[in-house]
């Protein structure tokens, strides 16, 4: 499944913005100055390569330079990584608070990455605002809408904040189509929602379905 991608500015900033990228021969410098102080928000349904995309923008900046976390509640593929769910990977913090990102980061950090944003409560959002205050370039990727398709109000505030949103798609699991919908395959036991390819795959609207409220 090739996802797809739509490239626009927050609702919060009326001008456009250019998405961060390293240009050939650029100095690491000025791919720095680029997302100094701002946040970048990566939204999609499962599988449509928002984990993918986060450590693409990583990797423009040097180890010393950046700081992955991702919650410690993910224990999918490593808990001391964000993975891709074909194996790809970035050493990572595991926090259960977004809080403890502030005692991560030092002098020399100069973006904060944030992987399934959807698992953290709102004051995420607080801390990606202090950080872009002190000129931290932030980058972060969760689902937009859950398995019942109702969004996650830590994306609902990091879209408010954000100067520029990534909303990525893939192609539905029942017809092909273009899927921005996350459909739950297996039951949910004991209200437990983290899982991968073994319980979720990508739909279009017309095939998605809720599934039954636990």
């Amino acid at each position: 499944m090739t996802p797809t991608v739509t490239t626009r500015p927050s609702p919060a900033h009326g001008d456009a913005h250019h998405a961060v990228v390293h240009e050939p021969g650029e100095s690491v410098e000025a791919t720095c100055a680029k997302i100094a102080g701002r946040c970048v928000l990566i939204t999609g349904c499962m599988f449509s390569g928002k984990t993918t995309a986060l450590l693409r923008a990583a990797r423009l900046f040097p180890e010393a330079a950046r700081v992955l976390v991702k919650h410690a509640g993910d224990t999918r593929y490593r808990t001391d990584a964000i993975v891709t769910h074909d194996g790809d990977y970035l050493p990572a913090h595991a926090i259960a608070d977004a809080r403890a990102i502030t005692e991560l980061i030092d002098e020399h950090t100069h973006l904060v990455v944030v992987d399934e944003v959807h698992f953290f409560d709102d004051s995420l959002a607080d801390v990606v605002a202090a950080l872009t205050r002190c000129g931290i370039g932030a980058v972060a990727a969760g689902l937009e809408l859950g398995c019942w398709g109702q969004p996650f109000p830590s994306i609902e505030r990091l879209v408010e904040l954000s100067d520029e949103r990534l909303e990525l798609t893939a192609r539905c699991a029942r017809c092909g189509q273009t899927a921005d919908r996350t459909q739950r395959t297996t039951p949910i036991v004991a209200g437990r929602l983290v899982g991968g390819a073994e319980s979720y795959e990508p739909r279009c609207i017309k095939c998605w379905t809720p599934p039954p409220q636990s």
